[in-house]
């Protein structure tokens, strides 16, 4: 369930930052599926972008057989897919990016970006910043990326709610359990305290939901390869540190999953960090 809801969102994700990218670059001519797909190859050359899935979903979206959205109703659609500011700034990142890829000028789609860039709700100094930081050779996610904290901050409580889950309760919270069996009702509001008691106190209302909602926000948020290896390590470090079980190693299976991170590499790099706890 959390492995489907997640990849659910990072295709409504990825086919949004698709659709920003042709809407600007259609300005340059007539969009075939040939030079539709080699512009987007163009931006998956970026080895911060290399994704198999996008490759994927670029040729979905040459394929689509319905007419596109325009006006209102593409950019209504662009701000639900793309809710938070990195991952705006990354579709305009992108979009530029496509754009200035031969000759280092947008031309005619300097109109199209700074639309995109007032119905996504950037500022111009963010549009200033990208552009500069294009120029100056770097990626759009690199430009894009959150500060470590709200990150790290998200891998703490993903690993903490996985433990949560997995704890065992006291002798007077069996007895509770025992006691209320009869009462489904009692026995589900039981539960439910009894687990966010164990995860966060009483701060969050279901821990699994709380859970695929972290782990979602942690594969959403535009990262560099090197943040998404220190994503990971962090994560180990923290399970570590809280108790290794089976629950926590499901758990850190599908984050290095959703990071896109090598099983063979990801192996060697958190045992060297496990091996520091």
């Amino acid at each position: 369930m959390i492995r489907t809801h997640i990849a659910e969102a990072c295709e409504a994700r990825d086919l949004a930052l698709l659709d920003a990218v042709v809407f600007v670059i259609r300005t340059q001519g007539p969009l075939t599926r040939a030079n539709h797909l080699e512009a987007w190859r163009g931006v998956l050359g970026d080895p911060e972008v290399i994704d198999p899935r996008r490759e994927l979903l670029a040729d979905r979206l040459a394929r689509r057989t319905a007419a596109p959205l325009e006006g209102d109703a593409f950019f209504a659609s662009l701000r639900v897919r793309l809710p938070d500011v990195p991952n705006r700034l990354l579709a305009y990142g992108l979009a530029l990016r496509a754009a200035t890829a031969h000759g280092g000028h947008p031309g005619p789609a300097q109109l199209p970006l700074a639309q995109l860039c007032r119905e996504l709700g950037l500022t111009q100094a963010q549009a200033r910043d990208m552009r500069l930081g294009i120029m100056d050779g770097m990626s759009p996610v690199a430009l894009a990326a959150e500060p470590a904290h709200p990150r790290h901050a998200r891998v703490l409580e993903a690993v903490l709610l996985a433990a949560g889950m997995e704890a065992h309760l006291t002798e007077a919270e069996t007895l509770a359990l025992e006691a209320s069996r009869e009462d489904a009702s009692f026995l589900q509001e039981l539960t439910g305290q009894l687990l966010r008691r164990i995860a966060f106190g009483s701060q969050v209302a279901s821990p699994l939901e709380a859970l695929c909602q972290r782990l979602t926000d942690i594969a959403l948020a535009p990262a560099t390869l090197a943040q998404r290896w220190g994503t990971l390590r962090l994560a180990y470090c923290f399970s570590h540190a809280v108790g290794h079980d089976l629950g926590q190693q499901l758990m850190l299976d599908l984050l290095q999953e959703l990071l896109h991170l090598g099983t063979v590499e990801a192996a060697r790099a958190t045992a060297r960090e496990s091996a520091r706890t």
